[in-house]
């Protein structure tokens, strides 16, 4: 009974320890603190409890006109770790224009990578033209957009950004699913200027021409190393050919060659391969079935039994 609980407190930390979600700026905290910092007014980015998109909490960004900071009319969050040249990175969150947002014929930024240059425009910037929501590039002039879609108010959004950080065209990166859809195939595309890092900032900034109150929220930001950390139920499961499982060819048990077991070959007994085992024999950590399995296991042993009368 001893071991078996070694082994599922051994499985829990080795699951941890496989994930690569690198941060979280959700707001989960009920604060700001999982951000380094804030480019406006610290009244005007509020973290609530309604609306939300996930877990308990979101933050309300609410910008005013004069509401001025680093020469702009903006009030942002900021994570200022620097990001360099050949970085592979997954970004997803979500936004929602509140009902009451202004149409402005201006530009308006609500998620963007700056660089740390001290002037011009960030290289990548997700935006607000009008009735129209954007992604824009501004490495070449003219500003380049990469994608855009209707503005549509009052209702969550859900963005997925892949990119990989170069000032070399030919190997950045950009990739885009937009409320679950991929509508950027992976495309090269320069994410850097030559020299220079990015960090990310959220919530508003806008054309200080713009004069009405303009309201947005934002939730779930998370940061990690592939698409399956960031955005799981994006991740396709493999075709089942001729109807089988998953992964099966001719309908068989996944992995098994002529209705075998998975792993032998020639229909016999064998170990599936890349299977790891904390004590030898099967029941490995090689995913969290495994685990979850140890755990009713465990608990099942520990669970009292009824006297027979």
């Amino acid at each position: 009974m001893r071991r078996l609980l070694i082994a599922v407190a051994i499985c829990l930390a080795v699951v941890e320890a496989r994930a690569s979600v690198i941060w979280r700026g959700d707001f989960e905290s009920q604060n700001l603190l999982q951000w380094s910092g804030v480019d406006g007014l610290i009244s005007r980015l509020t973290v609530v409890s309604s609306p939300v998109r996930q877990g308990r909490y979101a933050m309300r960004t609410e910008l005013r006109s004069g509401d001025f900071s680093s020469n702009g009319n903006r009030n942002e969050v900021v994570r200022l770790d620097a990001i360099g040249e050949g970085v592979e990175e997954y970004y997803a969150w979500s936004t929602m224009f509140d009902s009451s947002y202004p149409s402005a014929s201006s530009w308006q930024v609500f998620t963007q990578w700056h660089h740390n240059g001290c002037c011009g425009s960030p290289p990548i910037e997700f935006d607000i033209h009008g009735e129209t929501v954007a992604l824009d590039s501004n490495v070449r002039s003219p500003m380049v957009t990469l994608w855009s879609t209707p503005l549509v108010r009052g209702v969550w959004h859900d963005f997925v950004f892949h990119v990989i950080w170069s000032s070399n065209p030919d190997l950045g990166l950009v990739e885009l699913w937009y409320d679950g859809t991929k509508v950027i195939e992976a495309k090269a595309w320069q994410t850097l200027y030559p020299g220079q890092t990015n960090y990310l900032k959220q919530g508003l900034y806008r054309d200080s021409a713009i004069q009405p109150t303009a309201v947005v929220y934002h939730d779930g930001m998370t940061l990690g190393t592939t698409l399956a950390d960031v955005a799981p139920q994006l991740v396709a499961a493999p075709p089942a050919p001729d109807g089988g499982t998953p992964g099966a060819p001719d309908g068989g048990t996944p992995g098994a060659p002529d209705g075998g077991t998975p792993g032998a070959p020639d229909g016999g007994t064998g170990t599936p391969t890349q299977q790891s085992s904390v004590f030898g024999g099967g029941g490995g950590c090689t995913s969290i079935g495994a685990v979850s399995g140890l755990v009713v296991a465990a608990f099942a042993l520990l669970r009292p039994r009824r006297r027979r009368s």
